[in-house]
């Protein structure tokens, strides 16, 4: 990053700013690995240096750091004596080989500036390429839609392709006046199973780099996969590779009148649930972190997804200010799992 664009150089202060709040034992690591050019190495530095940042801004201190990137590093949470184990991996989205988010979101908003009368879907069947033009697809479309009412297009169904982009279109619903904002929901190729794999190949990875690290055996772990773009993955999903198939699902509402969604689990029959294996049960939490750009600001989410069976459980007090999907009362062998603060999932940093 040695360009003089206002935004680069924006960012640049960022990650010094951030980089100037560690110990003066972990800069050296980390300044080396911040100005390598090679991908790998710079995304996994910035990876543990915001996720520092944001857990600093948060109460919760970093007391050791790790001797390598990707190591372990021991936490704590505010003034608390009793340290946890945290790991930070950075994932690379294979997707960006081929394609990115971001570029399809950005199809999305181009289509939405559309002025027209019918609702329709988004289909995208294949990745859009970096250096994507969406100004044709649109065209494209206001003349397919303008079909539909001279009467020279018969069908609700429209297809984009070439040799690099594939998109369908479906006709929703027709209006009795021109709007704007007529996307009324996208499909992406469904690569969540693949992406789900990769947080465990993560997680595996740490997991295997405890059992040589000293002084970690009797405290939370807490396994944080930091991705390059938005997860993008259906909580439901999410939910069932973690935990399993809940026994039942039920809403209740509390003294306070907040309504919420519970799931009553236990471990043998949520069986198919990676935190009900018993080589994770040394795992407290995962989180799941990521960024995406708003204009020349990074926007982070943070998730935290704890383990109703670790055997050193995290204490959610010490991840209180972050959305947290948690046990929240058990009996017996059955643990009730539900959100608190789902809301704080999304949040810049000063």
């Amino acid at each position: 990053m040695t360009r003089e664009e206002p935004a680069i150089q924006s960012f640049r202060d960022q990650i010094e700013l951030w980089w100037g709040n560690l110990g003066d034992e972990a800069r050296e690591l980390y300044a080396s690995q911040l100005t390598s050019l090679e991908n790998d190495d710079f995304f996994q530095a910035f990876g543990e240096l915001a996720v520092h940042e944001i857990l600093r801004y948060h109460d919760i201190k970093v007391v050791d750091y790790p001797a390598k990137p990707g190591g372990w590093m021991t936490a704590a949470a505010d003034d608390d004596e009793n340290t946890f184990g945290l790991g930070v991996l950075a994932y690379l989205p294979e997707v960006q080989i081929r394609g990115s988010m971001s570029v399809y979101r950005h199809l999305v908003r181009e289509l939405n500036q559309i002025h027209h009368h019918y609702y329709f879907s988004v289909y995208l069947k294949r990745w859009l390429p970096y250096d994507f033009d969406p100004r044709p697809i649109k065209r494209a479309l206001e003349v397919w839609l303008d079909s539909l009412d001279d009467g020279s297009w018969h069908g609700k169904y429209a297809e984009y392709r070439d040799e690099n982009i594939h998109l369908e279109f479906s006709i929703l619903d027709k209006l009795n006046e021109d709007r704007r904002s007529l996307v009324r929901f996208r499909i992406s190729p469904l690569r969540a199973p693949d992406v789900l794999d990769k947080i465990v190949e993560c997680v595996d990875r740490m997991i295997g780099d405890e059992e040589n690290t000293d002084g970690l055996a009797d405290r939370p772990l807490v396994a944080t996969v930091f991705s390059n773009e938005d997860w993008s993955l259906p909580e439901m999903f999410l939910q069932d590779f973690l935990y399993g198939k809940p026994d039942y699902n039920f809403n209740w509402t509390t003294h306070g009148g907040r309504s919420e969604r519970l799931k009553a689990m236990t471990q043998q029959s949520s069986k198919y649930g990676v935190f009900s294996l018993e080589r994770y049960s040394k795992l407290a939490a995962i989180v799941l972190a990521d960024k995406e750009w708003e204009r020349d600001k990074v926007v982070f989410s943070l998730r935290v997804l704890h383990n109703p069976w670790a055997k050193t459980p995290l204490p959610a007090d010490y991840f209180a200010d972050f959305a947290q999907y948690r046990t929240i009362d058990r009996d017996g062998e059955t643990a009730f799992l539900a959100w608190q603060n789902q809301h704080r999932a999304r949040f810049r940093l000063p």
